[in-house]
């Protein structure tokens, strides 16, 4: 019986985490989410406005009751704008039962394997990690890939407008020349005035949905421009190069960092990789560690002081641009 419940718990948690992914390419889903964003400037316009009429309601959701009762609490609510930024179509609630059901599905197979509370302790602890860590892998690679996009779209953009388009019209052509994901970001906006949003809130809506500082800067520059008046066109190409000149600060850094960088993987990885080949070679003396209390307790801090020095090794190699 044991083993039966292992097998149904392992197989429920891996088809859980594959809908979560299969789920997050559907691209026609993720477009009928963020057609939504018609009214309201926040984060609560974008959960509650799901009711606009001529939008099709979203594929049902496996573990719809559970989202819908997560959906109700702050923590569940927080994830939204994370996970529109990240490009996946989930709900907070139903990334929030994601969470659950990986944690619940975890801990259990690791007690029912070891009946250790610790072990199911660490277990439950890896659960919650998966889903956020694939959440926020999404969210960064995304971020990252609209960041490096943004001046060659700002560079059509001025072109465009100093052979005589408009600010709409050179945003369409934009949307047209350039890959995804900033092609349908900036199709979106045209969408949006087009359906009668003023201009200005759309450019709000693109800088909330993408959640980075080079769009708040170009936004904020754009509102100010159009409210104003102005030559557009300069500042535009002055924008694309303020934030080239950051992607090259970028690049200088993480390439001066990445002999610290790889020194801090190396000291992570070499007790577990010395563990695990001295495991192999002579079981009876690290039995020692794993099986008595006095190995078990040293273990614990070995570990502890080991995650103290991974984040550390992060916060001195952090640097924010």
């Amino acid at each position: 019986m044991p083993l039966l419940l292992l097998i149904c718990g392992a197989i429920v948690f891996v088809l859980a985490l594959a809908y979560a992914i299969w789920l997050s390419r559907k691209p026609r889903e993720l477009e009928e989410r963020f057609e939504r964003l018609v009214e309201g400037e926040g984060a609560t316009d974008i959960v509650e406005v799901e009711g606009v009429k001529g939008v099709r309601p979203a594929v049902r959701f496996p573990l719809q009751r559970l989202s819908q009762m997560l959906s109700k609490f702050g923590w569940a609510k927080r994830y939204e704008l994370k996970l529109i930024a990240a490009g996946i179509p989930l709900r907070g609630g139903e990334f929030a039962s994601i969470v659950i059901v990986s944690l619940i599905m975890l801990a259990t197979i690791s007690w029912l394997v070891s009946k250790n509370p610790l072990v199911a302790l660490g277990a439950a602890l890896v659960g919650w990690w998966l889903p956020h860590a694939y959440l926020n892998w999404r969210y960064v690679s995304r971020r990252t890939l609209l960041e490096n996009q943004l001046a060659d779209a700002l560079t059509v953009m001025s072109a465009a407008i100093g052979a005589g388009f408009g600010f709409i019209q050179s945003m369409r052509l934009a949307a047209e020349q350039l890959p995804p994901p900033i092609s349908d970001e900036l199709e979106r906006v045209v969408r949006l005035s087009s359906m009668g949003m003023p201009t200005e809130q759309a450019l709000q809506q693109l800088a909330l949905r993408v959640q980075s500082y080079d769009y708040d800067m170009t936004v904020t520059a754009m509102v100010i421009q159009l409210r104003r008046g102005g030559n557009l066109t300069r500042l535009l190409n002055t924008i694309a190069e303020t934030i080239r000149q950051r992607i090259d600060l970028r690049g200088e850094i993480s390439a001066a960092t990445a002999q610290a960088r790889l020194s801090g993987w190396v000291l992570i990885a070499l007790p577990i990789v010395v563990g695990g080949i001295a495991s192999i070679l002579n079981w009876d003396y690290m039995q020692r560690l794993f099986m008595t209390p006095q190995g078990q307790t040293l273990l614990k801090l070995v570990i502890g002081w080991q995650l103290l020095g991974i984040i550390w090794i992060r916060q001195l190699l952090k640097l924010e641009l």
